[in-house]
């Protein structure tokens, strides 16, 4: 297991449109047939898998910064979303994991909504470590 393949693989969950499943799935397959320790294709796959959708959640904070997006985001129901996005958010992004379709917009959404960073770094920690 080599540092780029873990890099072609992040940068696979954030640009290809195939399911992360499917990318996922067909790696480990890769790494097995390699016969790569188990537990160490688990741990490269955790932290490749926390470190894409990561980025995510860091481009939704980018955009928030942006004058034309920052005035939009004044609106009432958008701060209602924030305050929902306080109360269930970490339990939205956990889920978001297991459920396809919405894996890659809830961190989106999160950043861009300024979810606490503390609470979505957990939050992605535990679900990317159970996914």
């Amino acid at each position: 297991m080599r540092i780029y393949e873990l890099i072609r693989l992040a940068l696979e969950i954030m640009f290809t449109p195939i399911s992360d499943d499917v990318i996922m799935l067909t790696q480990v397959g890769i790494w097995a047939s390699k016969r790569i320790n188990p537990y160490m294709v688990w741990m490269s796959s955790w932290i490749t898998l926390f470190i894409a959708l990561l980025s995510f959640f860091l481009v939704g904070r980018f955009f928030r910064q942006v004058p034309l997006i920052e005035k939009w985001m004044a609106k009432k129901w958008l701060q209602k979303a924030e305050k929902l996005l306080d109360r269930f958010g970490d339990w939205a992004i956990m889920l978001a994991f297991f459920v396809p379709g919405v894996r890659h917009p809830i961190h989106y959404i999160a950043g861009i909504l300024k979810f606490s960073l503390k609470k979505y770094l957990l939050a992605n920690f535990l679900a990317s470590s159970l996914y």
